[in-house]
């Protein structure tokens, strides 16, 4: 799996840039760094799942969104737009990253003009998904936004469709829906009881996927 950053590149760019990149692994629930360390690295996801953390001094972080296969973290560091790292990234299950150090990045930015004008692309839409989950905030209740990202966890985890679990907790599906955990918690145990959902320790899955679509507002094709 190689990323839309790379797919800007020439066959030959791609190559020497690929070449320079160190390949980490890291397991399910491990941290690739923390918010508030310096940064002088982008990874490039080429398998497995990542949550975007922030927050988290007065409790639980904030799942900001998951990022997966093809995906990049660590642009604002290497932009200079930030000196330090302003999330907290943990592999929700393994995950294997290429590692882009600074160096190697800067030098593909002043021999390649395109992959400036994509990470503007790439920020913009970060920006635009995280403003319409802070609308959706606003205007839509709890349990409509758990059923939403429901929704879009089925899709990110390639589960859609299936009763194939997804494999985050509770707090993260709170978390990414805005939600208190307690109304989490009393929204999914209703959805089980009305056979729904599967719930166990760290995965939800799906039973009805018309249903969770119907009380997300969403129309299921």
């Amino acid at each position: 799996m190689t990323s839309q950053l790379l797919d800007v590149l020439s066959h030959d760019a791609k190559r020497r840039l690929l070449q320079r990149c160190n390949r980490m692994r890291f397991g399910a629930g491990a941290y690739v760094f923390h918010a508030g360390e310096a940064g002088d690295s982008l990874h490039i996801i080429q398998s497995g799942r990542v949550a975007v953390q922030a927050g988290g001094a007065l409790g639980e972080p904030v799942t900001l969104m998951i990022l997966g296969p093809g995906d990049e973290f660590g642009v604002l560091t290497l932009l200079g737009l930030e000196q330090h790292r302003s999330a907290t990234i943990q592999a929700i299950t393994t995950t294997e990253t290429l590692v882009l150090h600074r160096d190697d990045f800067d030098e593909v930015r002043r021999t390649h003009p395109s992959v400036d004008r994509f990470l503007i692309t790439l920020l913009v839409s970060q920006v635009k998904r995280l403003t319409e989950q802070v609308v959706e905030a606003a205007e839509l209740p709890a349990p409509t936004r758990i059923y939403r990202r429901l929704v879009q966890l089925g899709m990110l985890f390639e589960v859609a469709g299936s009763d194939s679990p997804i494999p985050v907790s509770q707090t993260q599906l709170a978390s990414m829906a805005g939600a208190k955990l307690r109304v989490t918690n009393a929204v999914l145990a209703k959805a089980k009881g009305d056979g729904i959902l599967d719930l166990a320790r760290r995965r939800i899955a799906v039973l009805d996927w018309t249903e969770v679509h119907r009380r997300a507002r969403l129309r299921f094709n």
